[in-house]
C-alpha cells in the first residue's frame, strides 16, 4: 500500500496523466488536469509476498496515449480499457542486488541500471533481444494437478526433450513476475502461468502485469499468448480482468500454442 501511495501522489502532480489505473484500487483514479494526454496503468509491487523473504519484487507499468485529446475530452475508464497493441510505452523496475529499470517506447527494450554514487540511470543493457530458444522454464508446479492438458504435457516435454547443451530445461521459478519475466528475457526460456481449474480465466491481471510485459517480450523479439491467442490483441471489458500467460523465447511459446490447437483447453474437475 505504501508503494501504491508513492506511485499515485507523485503521478499526480503531473500535469502529463489525466487517468490511472492500479491494481490495488477498485476504481480507476481520473485526476483533472485539462489535456494532459497520457493514461498510466501499474503494479505497483509486483512479488510483494516475497517481501518478508528479502527476495526480488518490482514494479510494471504501461502507458498509453488518450482516446480523445484537447480541452473538451473527457477523462473515462475506457482510456485504459485498451489491448496492449495500443501501449506508447511499457516497462518494469526490479529491486534486486542492484536497481534496474527495463522500458521499452515501441522501439526495441533497453535496461538501465541505477548508479547510486551519482542518482542517475546508466544504460547497461542496450536493445535487449531475447534467444529464439531457451533452456530454462518458469511455472509454479505446485498447481500441476489443476492444469488443462497442454500445459501439462508442455512441462513434462520441458522435462524431457534435449536442449543445445544435451541436457533438458532446467527449473526455475521466483514467484516474483519481473523477476522471472526478468531472467527469461535476459536468458531466454519461458515464464508460465497458466490457466487451471481454480482460476479457469488465469491468475494474473491483463492491464497492469500482462499487457505491459508483452509489450517488452515482443520488443525484444519474444512471444506472448495465452496459449491461443496473442495477449496484446486481447481487448478487455473490465479493469482487473485477469488472463492466462505463456511469454519468453518465439519458439518455445509457440509450442505451446501448438499443444493448445492439439489438446485444446478443457480443465479437470477443480479441486
Amino acid at each position: 500500500m505504501f508503494a501504491n501511495d508513492v506511485f499515485i501522489n507523485c503521478l499526480k502532480f503531473s500535469d502529463q496523466v489525466d487517468i490511472m489505473g492500479s491494481e490495488e484500487n477498485d476504481e480507476p483514479i481520473i485526476l483533472k488536469h485539462e489535456g494532459g494526454g497520457y493514461s498510466i496503468v501499474f503494479d505497483p509491487l509486483d512479488g510483494s509476498s516475497n517481501i518478508d523473504a528479502n527476495i526480488s519484487v518490482g514494479t510494471i507499468f504501461g502507458i498509453y496515449g488518450k482516446t480523445e485529446t484537447g480541452t473538451d475530452a473527457k477523462t473515462s475508464v475506457k482510456d485504459v480499457l485498451r489491448p496492449g497493441k495500443e501501449l506508447l510505452a511499457a516497462g518494469y523496475a526490479l529491486y534486486g542486488s542492484a536497481t534496474m529499470i527495463v522500458l521499452t517506447t515501441g522501439n526495441g527494450a533497453n535496461g538501465f541500471v541505477l548508479d547510486p554514487v551519482i542518482g542517475e540511470f546508466i544504460l547497461t543493457h542496450q536493445n535487449i533481444q531475447i534467444p529464439k530458444k531457451g533452456s530454462i522454464y518458469s511455472i509454479n508446479e505446485g498447481n500441476a494437478a489443476t492444469w488443462d492438458e497442454a500445459t501439462r504435457t508442455f512441462v513434462e516435454n520441458c522435462k524431457k526433450k534435449k536442449t543445445k547443451s544435451g541436457k533438458a530445461k532446467s527449473a526455475r521459478y521466483v514467484g516474483s513476475m519481473v523477476a522471472d519475466v526478468h531472467r527469461t528475457l535476459l536468458y531466454g526460456g519461458i515464464f508460465c502461468y497458466p490457466r487451471d481449474s481454480n482460476n479457469p480465466n488465469g491468475k494474473l491481471r491483463l492491464l497492469y502485469e500482462c499487457n505491459p510485459m508483452a509489450m517488452i517480450i515482443e520488443q525484444a523479439g519474444g512471444k506472448a499468448s495465452t496459449g491461443t491467442e496473442r495477449i496484446l490483441d486481447i481487448q478487455p471489458a473490465k479493469l482487473h480482468e485477469r488472463r492466462p500467460i505463456f511469454c519468453g523465447s518465439r519458439e518455445d511459446v509457440e509450442e505451446v500454442e501448438r499443444l493448445y490447437k492439439h489438446h485444446g483447453t478443457k480443465l479437470p474437475a477443480k479441486l
